[in-house]
């Protein structure tokens, strides 16, 4: 019997009693419409975090959005910060008033989001590149639209089910070019 309780114990500590659901932010605004929010030009800034919490990267990435067909296409140049360079091509559909679906080269089958409110969660798996390699990893995928427009992208990076990293990442749309008074 204290085998099993402890058995219990260990794997709600594991899983933690309860976990973030994107219905949760249902009320909260401003709004995020991904097609909307990533029609056009946008700029992220991000890092990357191993599970220590020491900073292993740093990155910039341009991303021209566009949609044709009810198909968001996300084209992303991304910059690092000891200068190599990558791009991934991101195709996102809606596929019901909350759902999304997204693939890129690097995604393994089908990446799925959830919107609501101010917030959408994506879960994926997807073969980062490290070194010379890849390793298969697993992404949770939180964005948080903010007032003036600033995205807020937080995603937690497992292996087999361990917690390997952290990606944070901050959008914003370029802002209208001001007209000079005459």
């Amino acid at each position: 019997m204290l085998r099993n309780s402890m058995v219990l114990f260990f794997i709600v500590v594991l899983t933690g009693c309860g976990s973030m659901k994107p219905q949760d932010f249902a009320q909260k605004q401003p709004r995020f419409d991904v097609f909307d929010y990533f029609e056009g030009e946008s700029r992220a800034w991000g890092i990357f975090e191993d599970r220590f919490g020491k900073l292993r990267r740093q990155f910039t990435v341009d991303i021209t959005g566009t949609i044709e067909n009810d198909v968001l296409t996300l084209d992303e140049r991304f910059l690092y910060d000891d200068g190599e360079k990558d791009r991934r091509v991101w195709t996102i559909r809606k596929t019901g008033d909350h759902s999304y679906q997204g693939q890129a080269d690097d995604i393994i089958g089908d990446a799925i989001g959830s919107q609501y409110g101010n917030a959408l969660n994506w879960s994926y798996d997807m073969d980062l590149k490290v070194g010379d390699g890849a390793w298969r990893v697993s992404f949770d995928d939180w964005m948080f639209l903010q007032p003036d427009g600033v995205l807020v992208n937080r995603a937690r990076v497992k292996k087999w089910g361990f917690e390997i990293g952290e990606v944070t990442l901050f959008f914003t749309k370029p802002q209208p070019a001001v007209q000079a008074a005459e």
